[in-house]
């Protein structure tokens, strides 16, 4: 596209004689993505209204028709009514220009003291405040309904597995607490991130502070933020805030993604612990018998690129000198999808678990029993036998078992001491799952008591995290 010679409109227009290319306005347009943060500029202006006002920059007369032109421009977004012109390269300039036309001399003043660069980092932190505040909500709400099912579910007995192989009986309440405790974690890195967050940008200028004396103290009230940024230049090139969030999520989807991956699979016909809900499965084109666990495959899939996108936001900053640069730019389009993506996912993942059927009698008739090897060796153990011998005897009696086509327990006594001289009668009451998971009351095993306990202990904490909690 050939360069436009027409006299530039941009609000930099004064530095040029001639405005960018057509090629150039459409590449470095970020309106489709921050538009998304027109509520959070509105404030923004609101307070930076106030601000300048309080500092004599505009008058009261003045100060008054901003906060109604900004209240009719609000009121053109709610209703689908703002018109967004070609040289609105961003959401800050559309705003400003919009206010301009409403006030005149008045809208043209707003950004006296202010910079895009602290105004931009301002809106966002606003807008991931709300937002993540929302996916707060959304986590809690699994994690209740985590409890839920792990209460309906108490004492249902299954194979625990390790490298896809059985392992050990388990409870599957303590499966699905175990669930609960990953998510926990993310609540736990968000509330931790909220401290980082909630700092205010605005009045920070393009790097060395405005030059107006603004009671940036008082903004920070104004706009609900805890504290103010301490360094001008540190803090209007920081994406810190972006890089945190997205390694949590990234770290959320990690999670689940491995939870769905194994949903997934008690899914299928072979396995059949699980079946969700028509709402959240689907079927082939082609084969009319199918019922597919979409919800779980979708959300595992989104994890790469919630993965990959701390890498990216990290790449993105890892060059760049101090203060403002264009790439930041790029901040927003990774973090505001990856933020709706992990809100999305979570809802999706919380319906589809609370809607799911677990089958039982699946759950306890695909116990293996070899898996009570480890008690067999734990019942040489409580008679004075080195662990290390006594898992050498319980590898062999399982041998034997194999060869024999037989279950473990089903062994004879004479069988046992054919191996050690140690096994009495008694050695049958250790070795069936009821035994096997009374053994394991220790807190946070899988014993019935402890996981009651930990039950009381899931409850506790997830009612720290009620709706209100997370907005400072």
């Amino acid at each position: 596209m050939a360069n436009t010679t027409k006299k530039s409109t941009k609000v930099w227009s004064g530095r040029f004689e001639s405005g960018p290319s057509e090629l150039m306005e459409a590449f470095s347009r970020s309106i489709d993505v921050d538009r998304h943060m027109w509520q959070q500029d509105i404030l923004v202006n609101k307070a930076w209204a106030e601000a300048l006002c309080e500092i004599g920059i505009f008058t009261a007369d003045e100060a008054r028709s901003v906060q109604a032109g900004l209240d009719q421009i609000a009121a053109e977004f709610e209703h689908d009514a703002f018109e967004f012109l070609p040289d609105d390269e961003d959401i800050h300039v559309a705003i400003e220009r919009r206010l301009t036309e409403l006030t005149g001399e008045a809208g043209a003043r707003i950004h006296t003291g202010r910079s895009r660069n602290d105004q931009v980092a301002t809106d966002a932190r606003l807008f991931l405040k709300q937002h993540v505040d929302i996916w707060c909500q959304k986590l809690a709400a699994l994690q209740n309904s985590l409890i839920e099912l792990a209460k309906a579910n108490l004492g249902i007995v299954m194979p625990g597995y390790t490298h896809l192989q059985q392992a050990q009986p388990i409870l599957l309440s303590h499966y699905l607490l175990a669930i609960f405790w990953g998510v926990d974690r993310t609540l736990s890195r968000l509330d931790d991130y909220f401290e980082r967050l909630d700092v205010m940008p605005l009045g920070n200028g393009a790097l060395a502070g405005a030059a107006f004396p603004v009671d940036r103290q008082k903004l920070a009230a104004r706009l609900g933020f805890a504290r103010i940024s301490n360094n001008s230049i540190d803090t209007t090139g920081d994406r810190d805030f972006c890089a945190e969030l997205l390694f949590i999520i990234g770290s959320f989807f990690s999670h689940v993604s491995r939870v769905c991956a194994e949903l997934q699979w008690w899914s299928s016909n072979d396995i059949a612990f699980v079946e969700f809900s028509d709402q959240y499965a689907t079927g082939s084109s082609m084969m009319p018998q199918k019922k597919n666990p979409d919800a779980m495959e979708l959300i595992r899939g989104k994890s790469a690129a919630a993965i990959a996108a701390a890498n990216q936001i990290l790449i993105l900053q890892k060059g760049l000198p101090l203060t403002y640069n264009r790439d930041l730019q790029e901040d927003k389009p990774v973090t505001f999808h990856q933020l709706r993506e992990a809100s999305i996912s979570t809802e999706i993942f919380e319906q589809a678990l609370k809607t799911a059927s677990f089958n039982k009698d699946k759950m306890a008739a695909a116990i293996d029993p070899n898996t009570l090897a480890t008690d067999a060796a734990d019942y040489l153990v409580r008679k004075n036998v080195p662990f290390r011998q006594a898992h050498e005897i319980a590898g062999k009696l399982v041998r034997l078992a194999i060869e024999r086509k037989v279950a473990l327990s089903a062994l004879s006594l004479q069988d046992f001491r054919s191996v050690s001289p140690v096994f009495d009668d008694d050695v049958f009451a250790a070795l069936t799952v009821e035994a096997s998971l009374a053994q394991r009351n220790i807190a946070g095993g899988t014993g019935p008591d402890a996981v009651k306990n930990q039950l009381a202990e899931a409850s506790a904490r997830a009612a720290k995290y009620d709706k209100n909690a997370f907005l400072r």
